[in-house]
């Protein structure tokens, strides 16, 4: 039988183990991190030509900001065709592109879906009935900058990069919970891909913002049809990374998005996120501990195999071991409580951040929970609180 001194051990051993892993990556980070601020140097824009596909399912409150969004950028016309792949949407979504179509700057095109099959099947077909040499997905709700695109193809310049992801400004009603939740994650999440790009290559790839080249895509697309527990954007990295290329991070393509109001919907959101990226490392665990694919294959996925397979299990143990012992014995974790409770007084940023850590290992545990049981989570509803659309 374990005793109260044995369960504290353990209690200590899992939040040590937790503190002590981020910390030494935080540290690794860092100095990449500034070695990428250092080596940063100015790239000259050029255009190849580029498909922007967006999966629409029922999005009439933000699809008329969404085409006015694909009109205002700044990419060559000619070069450039907005694909919106409609999932049997049930309100006015594919009649406001219809109409809107005729009238925009930028060469339109929709295709219809009879049934509706989800985002990463929106993707693929997107993808097969695209012209373009880079792909670039989006999101219904994700409006870029005007000049966002240039600075995502601007890399391809390099042949040994194959996709590149941006970088979110969080927006949403001033005083909610869940955009400062989502700005104390963004702060780490943006700090990461920065640095893993000047190691290697990052596995962390955004949806909303993501360029492609099209070779990558079509190799992809037999994998994505095999599972149900990945998406588009959460595999590029790896399928990238087999035929040879990298993933960067450029912090200059920007677009905003309306981060979810409730610390509901963002719990629901980090589930999906979550389950997506377990579900794409277990798909290519091969790549993990193989010397062929460098540090991303070394250093780079093992660091996040234990941050989304291991840790959050480690850190739920702790956390249900306090609460045993506080009930138990509460002198024996009086400092914890003491810890916990100087972040939440110190100031809000610190209050936010503990929070938001808490939520997302809470988050990656329910994920990896999903993935084991097989769940589908690629067929989901939009989070109402992130569509702000004004048309």
């Amino acid at each position: 039988m374990l005793t109260i001194s044995t369960l504290e051990a353990i209690m200590w051993v899992s939040f040590l183990s937790v503190f002590l892993f981020y910390t030494g990556y935080f540290l690794v980070l860092s100095f990449f991190y500034r070695a990428s601020r250092q080596n940063k140097k100015p790239s000259e824009f050029f255009y190849p030509t580029v498909s922007l596909i967006v999966p629409i399912f029922n999005e009439e409150r933000v699809i008329g900001e969404k085409i006015q969004n694909v009109e205002e950028l700044s990419y060559p016309n000619e070069k450039i065709e907005a694909i919106f792949v409609d999932g049997h949407s049930s309100d006015k979504t594919t009649e406001i592109i219809k109409n809107r179509m005729k009238i925009c700057g930028k060469p339109i095109r929709l295709i219809e879906q009879e049934t509706r099959q989800g985002y990463t099947r929106g993707i693929i077909e997107g993808i097969l009935n695209s012209k373009g040499e880079v792909i670039v997905a989006t999101d219904a709700a994700a409006y870029y900058y005007p000049q966002a695109i240039e600075h995502l193809v601007k890399h391809f310049r390099d042949s040994k990069v194959g996709a590149v992801t941006g970088k979110e400004i969080v927006v949403g009603a001033e005083g909610k919970l869940g955009p400062r939740l989502e700005e104390s994650y963004r702060f780490f999440y943006d700090f990461m891909r920065e640095a893993e790009t000047e190691i290697d290559s990052t596995p962390d790839s955004k949806g909303e913002i993501l360029a492609v080249r099209k070779e990558i895509c079509i190799n992809l697309i037999p994998s994505l049809q095999r599972s149900s527990r990945a998406s588009f954007d959460s595999c590029v990295p790896y399928q990238a990374k087999l035929m040879g290329y990298r993933t960067v991070y450029d912090p200059e393509a920007k677009y905003y998005e309306s981060a979810p109001a409730s610390f509901r919907d963002r719990m629901i959101q980090q589930i999906r996120r979550g389950t997506v990226l377990v579900g794409a490392l277990l798909l290519f665990k091969r790549i993990i501990l193989n010397k062929k694919h460098g540090k991303f294959g070394l250093f780079i996925l093992p660091v996040h195999f234990i941050m989304q397979c291991l840790l959050p299990w480690i850190f739920l143990l702790g956390a249900s071991l306090l609460l045993i012992l506080t009930v138990l014995d509460p002198m024996k974790t009086m400092i914890l409580w003491i810890l916990a409770v100087g972040a939440v007084i110190a100031s809000r940023k610190s209050r936010v951040f503990l929070i938001s850590f808490v939520q997302s290992q809470m988050s990656l545990a329910i994920a990896i929970f999903r993935v084991a049981a097989r769940r589908d989570s690629l067929f989901i509803d939009t989070i109402k609180s992130t569509r702000k659309g004004t048309f």
